[in-house]
């Protein structure tokens, strides 16, 4: 028999469903909801945390124009977006 894992905690996330949401307006402004932590921000490049993914912003003269509520938002001129999956970063540690 598979042993499945069961975890309240991401169960109650899917059920209330406390996703991260990415807006992305043009090349001028990214929106991330549900933001946990910021990791780093210059002119070049922001990191933030969101749910199960790392976003990683890249540009020229980035700026965190609102961070309030759980919310940024990173205005300047976007030349990528990237989502990196935490999980994937953790096995790939363990190797």
């Amino acid at each position: 028999m598979k042993n499945t894992k069961f975890s309240f905690a991401g169960k109650a996330k899917d059920i209330a469903y406390l996703g991260s949401y990415v807006t992305i307006c043009n090349n001028s402004s990214v929106t991330v909801e549900n933001c946990n932590q910021i990791f780093e921000c210059n002119d070049i490049y922001v990191k933030v945390s969101a749910g199960d993914y790392y976003i990683e912003v890249w540009g020229a003269g980035l700026d965190m124009a609102t961070y309030s509520g759980n919310s940024v938002i990173i205005e300047g001129s976007i030349d990528s977006v990237k989502l990196i999956n935490k999980s994937f970063i953790s096995r790939r540690e363990q190797k």
